[in-house]
């Protein structure tokens, strides 16, 4: 068992839904043995000549349509509870719903379903992930691509995941069975019978398996977070035509509920839904509500501040030879919410890995971008396809923001002027807190000082100019040039020395009171942030004041008896040694061990990971990436994990 050492009462909402599941899933029993039923009656009388068989077709296509539900009421494991002995039955009636549907084996379903709950609306790693699209032909097309998806993916992406391996074996067979059978059929001369009967109802129920399950509910399938990635469009009527996936809503926030309880606790949890702006569709009517386009899901509010979906790529412009700004384009008419020197994540799946990044916002706040600058690194995966691949139109998982490099400072005192310090790619966030000062305090001295290796590797260089001509009174921009042209031999690498005659802090006679009132960001390569702070603080600069940009942090030395950690990955399994003073994600990472993450401070939460065994340190209130809920629930953050006994932790992909 698991103990978080967090006592969490589970809160009212938590119950109201608990209370509705049931120890047996009698709706779902009855549906299945109704399915039953149709076939028995529907098949016989076609066959027979008392049904014709159009009307056959459709019937069958429906009930195939229902058969998908029963399969994935079992897949999910709500047809019995846990421990009951009547558990086994769960597969077996997994297996016989999914037999109308041919061509998608209910333990590969199962377990490749799995993904969609974990990456819902990721369009690398969602297996039923649609693209918005206006055209009907291309939902067509999109809705029978998704069989084929599944198995593509199962053969590529997760040929090596040992889940999935471990259905091959029953899909193999399945397909032969289910194949075999139809082609038997029809050399015996039932080939009519097989087309009206299995092959259309199966063309038919895809589609409508397809648009009610994946396209409607996810549409327009950009935000990721849990209370937005779908939607609900009540009505009684719908509920039983689509066995209940208009409240699609509630199967993502509650997989454990059969769907005949969907609708149950949607009214029961309707308040906290509507408090958390879940999007709720209204049928045959207008306004802002109508169906499929409720604001909620379709327009981001003004002023949001904190996103979690995908963005379309805007622009591109090349900054330098192994430089490029990125601009984002927000849905509708919303805008982000952020402050000056924070930071956005970026997710994408390259060599058969996710992959996510922070990079810093570099416009103004002010200006309602969603705008960053990516340097090309050695060997960098990630910098190297938005410099070489990313093109506009393009769409990335954008993630913020985040972070306490901010501008103006979260504190009420004095400031007689403001000295910024970039090196490289650190200009992107000291580019975004240079706006803004100018643009707030008039009247606020500002020393921009950016060093980079030559003038043709300056990022944002004619912005730069451009700011420094707008507020020539007011802007000092000094540029420090390792390798400099014969016009600046005067400048060379940032030392101490030239540091200090940068900021005219040389001689006995400075006004050191004045100095120590100033505020200082910092942002660059890790020799030069150095170099800076030893240089200041000699001087005397009130430490408190400050400001610098940490991307990496150093790895905490061990103190007492480490414990043992294991974690199962995608990757596999791996066994740490991690002290209590230590996080399970400081070590992995040394230690070469890929877990999935981004900003590393628990603010995004992106190295969430389940703890099966073990204790774990209390998370405090300040960890934003996880709440109470999953915290109770025996989650935890592998940026915050500190183990105060040996854990067992596994990568969450449900």
């Amino acid at each position: 068992m698991y103990d978080t050492t967090h006592s969490f009462a589970k809160n009212n909402y938590q119950s109201r839904w608990q209370q509705s599941m049931p120890d047996i899933a009698w709706g779902t029993i009855l549906l299945f043995l109704t399915i039953v039923t149709g076939y028995a009656l529907v098949i016989p009388a076609a066959i027979a000549g008392y049904l014709a068989y159009p009307i056959a077709t459709l019937v069958c296509g429906y009930l195939a349509f229902a058969s998908f539900t029963v399969a994935h009421d079992a897949g999910h494991g709500n047809l019995f509870k846990l421990g009951s002995p009547l558990k086994p039955m769960e597969s077996w009636l997994g297996w016989m719903a999914s037999i109308p549907l041919l061509i998608v084996p209910y333990r590969f379903f199962q377990k490749i379903h799995d993904r969609h709950h974990a990456f819902t609306n990721d369009p690398d790693r969602d297996p039923d992930y649609m693209p918005e699209t206006n055209s009907w032909l291309k939902v067509v097309v999109n809705a029978y691509l998704v069989p084929y998806k599944y198995h593509k993916l199962a053969l590529t992406q997760l040929r090596h995941d040992p889940v999935l391996q471990a259905t091959f074996p029953s899909t193999i067979a399945f397909l032969s069975i289910t194949l075999g059978g139809l082609i038997t059929l029809t050399i015996m001369g039932y080939g009519l019978e097989v087309l009206f009967l299995a092959i259309l109802p199966l063309l038919i129920a895809i589609f409508f398996l397809a648009l009610f399950f994946d396209y409607v509910p996810h549409y327009p399938h950009k935000l990721l977070d849990r209370y937005h990635n779908t939607r609900i469009y009540p009505g009684k009527i719908l509920n039983l035509l689509l066995l209940g996936q208009n409240y699609h809503l509630i199967h993502h926030l509650h997989p454990r509920l059969p769907w005949y309880k969907y609708q149950e606790v949607y009214y029961k949890t309707k308040a906290e839904l509507e408090k958390q702006g879940a999007p709720i569709d209204q049928i045959g009517k207008g306004g802002e509500q109508a169906f499929l386009l409720d604001r909620k899901a379709i327009d981001i509010p003004a002023d949001s501040s904190s996103i979690h979906l995908l963005l379309k790529v805007k622009s591109k412009r090349r900054l330098t030879d192994d430089a490029v700004a990125v601009d984002f384009t927000f849905p509708g008419s919303g805008s982000l919410k952020y402050q000056a020197g924070q930071y956005i994540t970026l997710s994408k799946w390259l060599a058969g890995a996710m992959h996510t990044r922070c990079y810093s916002l570099c416009a103004s706040p002010s200006k309602g971008l969603v705008s960053i600058g990516v340097k090309k690194t050695r060997n960098g995966l990630v910098s190297g396809f938005i410099h070489d691949q990313l093109q506009p139109g393009d769409e990335l998982i954008v993630q913020g923001p985040f972070g306490h490099f901010v501008y103006p400072p979260n504190t009420q005192r004095q400031v007689s002027g403001l000295i910024l310090v970039a090196g490289g790619s650190g200009i992107t966030p000291i580019l975004s807190i240079l706006e803004t000062a100018l643009e707030q305090q008039a009247k606020l001295p500002v020393h921009l000082i950016y060093a980079c290796k030559n003038k043709e590797s300056i990022m944002f260089f004619s912005q730069l100019e451009a700011l420094k001509s707008q507020y020539s009174e007011q802007l000092k921009l000094s540029y420090v040039l390792e390798n400099p042209p014969e016009s600046l031999r005067d400048t060379g690498r940032l030392s101490k020395h030239l540091l200090f005659n940068l900021l005219g802090i040389q001689g006995e006679d400075i006004d050191r009171q004045r100095c120590q009132t100033r505020e200082i960001y910092v942002c660059g390569p890790e020799p030069m942030k150095a170099v800076v702070l030893d240089s200041l603080c000699e001087f005397g600069f009130d430490a408190d004041r400050i400001h610098v940009e940490q991307f990496t942090k150093p790895q905490t030395q061990p103190i007492g008896v480490a414990k043992t950690v294991q974690i199962s990955l995608a990757d596999g399994h791996h066994r740490l040694q991690v002290a209590s003073n230590q996080t399970v994600l400081e070590v992995a990472n040394v230690e070469g061990i890929n877990i999935p993450h981004a900003c590393g401070n628990g603010l995004c939460g992106s190295c969430k990971l389940k703890v099966s065994e073990g204790k774990v340190m209390p998370l405090g209130d300040s960890v934003s990436g996880i709440t109470a809920e999953e915290t109770d629930a025996g989650y935890t953050l592998a940026c915050q994990c500190r183990p105060l006994t040996d854990l067992k932790l596994a990568e969450v992909r449900l």
